[in-house]
Order: C-alpha cells, then structure tokens, then sequence
C-alpha cells in the first residue's frame, strides 16, 4: 500500500512539473528577456505573454469567428485559414511574445514607438504577402538590414519594419526602429538602462499574461483641481502600472498608481470605494454587474493607490455579451398607417 501511495505521489509530482517544463520552440524568448532588445528612453513599456493570450477562448473567437467583421482583414485574406496558408503564420502556435515601447510623453504629439515580436517565420513568404497587397511603399538599407516602408492610410507617419533575425521582428518608427537594429549589433543601450522608468518595471510579475509601465504621468493630470464633490489630489503621482495573468480561466491582475501623498492616497481610494459600494446597492436585479464589483478591490498606502480584481472567464464572457448587445441597434421596422401625419 505504501508502495502503491509513493508512486501515485510521484505520478502526481510529474504530472505539475510537466507544463512547466515544456519544451520551448528554437528561438523563443520570455518578454522579460525581450528588454534586452528595446532601445533605452522609452517613457512606457507594455509587453504580451503571447502564448497564453492566445489560449484564450476570446481570442480564438476573435481571429476566427469575428474576422469577416475586419474590413481590412476580410479584403486581404478569406478567413482566418487563408491569412495561415498565405503567410504561414499560426497566431496561436507562432508568436511567442510582443514587447512594445512608447518615447515622449502620454499626451505629446510627438511620440515614437516601436514593438518587437518574437516568433516563428518566413520572412520570403511574409514580403510576398504583403508586396502582393501593396502594403509596402519603400525599402531602404541601414547597416546590413532592410528596413521597410509600411503603407499606412489611418496614420500621417510612415511606419517601418524590419528583421532583426530569424525569430524576432521590429516594427515602428524609423529611429527607434534603427536603434533596435543598432542593438542586434550590439551597438547603443537599452531599456534596461533607463533607470527611471526600469525602478518600476523591476516590481512587476514580468511572467504574467500582460504587464504595462508608464513612467511619467501627464502635467494636465497632476495639476488638476483636487477639490469638488469627488476630490482627487493628483500632484504627486509619478507612475502607472498594470499585470494581468490568466490561470485556471481566472484573471487576475493589479493597476497601481504611484503617488507619495498618503493621504491624498486615502481620500481616492475612500471615494472610489464608495462609489462601488452605491454601484452594489444598485445592483439587485444586475447579479453579473454584483459579482463584478465584490472580484474588486482598491487600497491605499504612503506611496500607491492600487486596485486588484480576480475575474473568472464565465463572468467576463456574460459581461461582454451583455455589453454587446446593449450596443446593438434594433431594425428599423415598416412604417404603420398610424405613422403618417392626418392632413
């Protein structure tokens, strides 16, 4: 029996140790270790866990069911198989992870970004593509890359792209997409240099589904009126950041913001938190809206603001039905007699 006990034990043992040490695709790299390729200054980084947001039910729909829904999409490719057999790339099975980095500020109009993508592909067959739907304006040469032009009709600034090597690619604006291609060449610094933005990044759970640093925060915003029915002291806030994770089709995850005013802190948090004990009062015949409120919580310390919330999948699937059809427009139907106006 006690044989029989041990071995169902290291069974068990076995059987947890096993995701964790699934083997990892040739090239495929965390989104942490992804720092090490974005150039340094950004004033925000966000990253994906790619392969975990792609296990999502949600997103499985999204790609298939709601693709006829894309314009864009719809014109270039059939349906969501088309887009795999033409440019041989499986969302699902082939990226592993997206790191993407924002220089100047929130409100600037001036910003620049760039996102870099760890995956599996081709990079003929992906050019094919996207010449054959004349996505691409110009090509240029910058050290021992080819940087192209990506035709963009919603933005008046040219985006480029690049690869970097066989598993990853960089898209964005022309600086920061040749200081990647600098830093695949071990030339110039990176983000994990920047020290003022990297202090709260450091904190996160970088291996989580999705994570988000912003490190400064908007001057509009700070200096705000603090005073008024809902008061909201802002001035010293210095940074957000976000984590989501999805295990066990829960999500769970964090937005804090770092503000060094306690008691500022505790004036938010104790406004907002009566704001959802009125939302729960309201609530009665709303049980999903109900559920929602008590998977929140908000706190306040000397130094943050932070809210945390643990949302099964179930729930969020009813909500985002329930969102869906309070947009939907009911059909306009005839016209009845009554309608027209007695002359």
């Amino acid at each position: 029996m006690k044989k029989k006990v041990l071995v169902l034990t290291l069974v068990f043992f076995m059987l947890l140790l096993v995701p964790a040490c699934k083997k990892k695709a040739p090239g495929q790299i965390s989104s942490e270790a992804m720092l090490a390729m974005v150039p340094e200054g950004p004033s925000m980084l966000i990253a994906f866990n790619f392969q975990q947001f792609a296990a999502l039910d949600l997103f499985d729909k999204m790609i298939k069911d709601d693709w006829q829904k894309n314009a864009k999409a719809g014109k270039a490719f059939k349906n969501y198989g088309d887009f795999v057999q033409q440019t041989g790339i499986d969302l699902q099975k082939d990226v592993f992870a997206v790191v993407g980095a924002m220089y100047g500020g929130v409100d600037s109009e001036n910003q620049e970004m760039v996102g870099i993508v760890n995956m599996k592909y081709d990079a003929d067959k992906l050019l094919a593509v996207l010449k054959k739907n004349q996505a691409l304006t110009a090509e240029e040469k910058y050290r021992d890359r080819n940087i192209y032009t990506l035709k963009n009709e919603d933005s008046a600034k040219d985006t480029r792209l690049a690869f970097l090597n066989k598993t990853n690619i960089v898209i964005g604006s022309q600086l920061q997409v040749r200081k990647t291609i600098d830093l695949s060449l071990d030339k110039g610094k990176n983000v994990l240099q920047t020290a003022s933005l990297m202090k709260y990044v450091d904190k996160l759970d970088k291996k989580s589904m999705f994570w988000l640093a912003i490190g400064t925060i908007p001057e509009k915003m700070k200096s705000a009126p603090s005073g008024g029915l809902m008061p909201m002291d802002l001035s010293k806030a210095e940074a957000f950041t976000a984590f989501m994770d999805y295990k066990n089709k829960n999500f769970s995850g964090e937005f804090r913001l770092i503000s060094y005013n306690e008691e500022g802190n505790k004036q938010i948090a104790d406004m907002l938190n009566g704001l959802k004990s009125l939302g729960a009062m309201g609530s009665a015949k709303e049980p999903e809206l109900a559920q929602l409120l008590n998977s929140i919580q908000l706190s306040s310390a000397t130094d943050h603001i932070k809210l945390t919330f643990s949302l099964s999948e179930e729930l969020m699937n009813k909500l985002g039905a329930k969102a869906k059809a309070a947009t939907m427009v009911p059909p306009a139907g005839p016209i009845q007699p009554d309608q027209f106006p007695v002359e």
